[in-house]
């Protein structure tokens, strides 16, 4: 059983210009057809050049899950070499989306990013900045590169006519037991970004107070995890949405 603590937060440059966050995340179990359950988290990051960049981003989030649901019900992860027909999915209907309220698909871009997680196999798949940190027993590392492309301040989006030349997809057959995904508004207190490896720091403290924690203590912690997201001492180093995802099922006693 995953013990599971998240929440986004609106950033401070979308405060003052009244906007609103545009990260979208879902984290959900779903069963597969052969009763393997399976932990999906997805994250998405409305671009903020897009006027439309959250609804992308939640058009993202809810297709990618649906589709999810479709093919676990049809197969076990073993066979889940779908990724791409997930994006191609999700871009049929921002572009219908967009069709129909006559704008272009770069009106709702987004980046991807997310984790399907079973007993002893994981699929992780990525378009975009923002990351992904997966621990196996004690051995913790990023899944991928925030792919910021060539220039500061710039990344890939799932809504590109080329976003499949930019998707990254990786599976194992480790068992995966901690997992931290979030937008690139953290990337930097989460990443020791000289090395691109994870700030333990960042991490360990978070990750250590849910380790001993209830399913019921999470739920409460998801409001202090917003809290701290919203801290003076986050928006002192990131002006930007920000989204977290934190997932373990390594578990400790009070005094363990």
């Amino acid at each position: 059983m995953w013990r599971i603590v998240h929440a986004s937060a609106t950033g401070t440059s979308h405060i003052a210009t009244n906007l609103p966050c545009q990260d979208v995340y879902c984290v959900e179990t779903i069963q597969s057809k052969d009763s393997q359950d399976y932990l999906v988290c997805l994250v998405s990051d409305g671009a903020g050049s897009a006027k439309f960049g959250g609804e992308g981003a939640q058009l993202t989030c809810s297709v990618a899950l649906s589709s999810i649901k479709r093919t676990l019900s049809e197969t076990r992860l073993d066979s889940l070499i779908e990724v791409e027909r997930w994006v191609k999915e999700i871009q049929h209907v921002i572009r219908e989306t967009a069709d129909t309220n006559g704008l272009g698909m770069r009106e709702y871009a987004c980046t991807f990013l997310g984790a399907i997680i079973g007993y002893d196999d994981s699929l992780f798949f990525q378009i975009g900045d923002g990351a992904i940190v997966a621990s196996s027993g004690y051995v913790q590392g990023l899944v991928f590169c925030p792919d910021t492309g060539m220039y500061a301040n710039m990344t890939y989006f799932i809504t590109e006519e080329d976003a499949l030349s930019h998707l990254q997809v990786t599976g194992t057959h480790a068992k995966i037991d901690e997992i931290a995904l979030f937008s690139d508004g953290i990337q930097n207190l989460a990443l020791s970004l000289e090395q691109y490896t994870p700030h333990i720091p960042f991490f360990e403290p978070m990750l250590h107070k849910i380790r001993m924690s209830s399913t019921e203590d999470c739920l409460m912690f998801n409001q202090l995890l917003e809290q701290f997201l919203n801290s003076a001492s986050v928006n002192e180093r990131t002006n930007d949405d920000k989204t977290l995802i934190l997932a373990s099922r390594r578990f400790y006693d009070s005094i363990g």
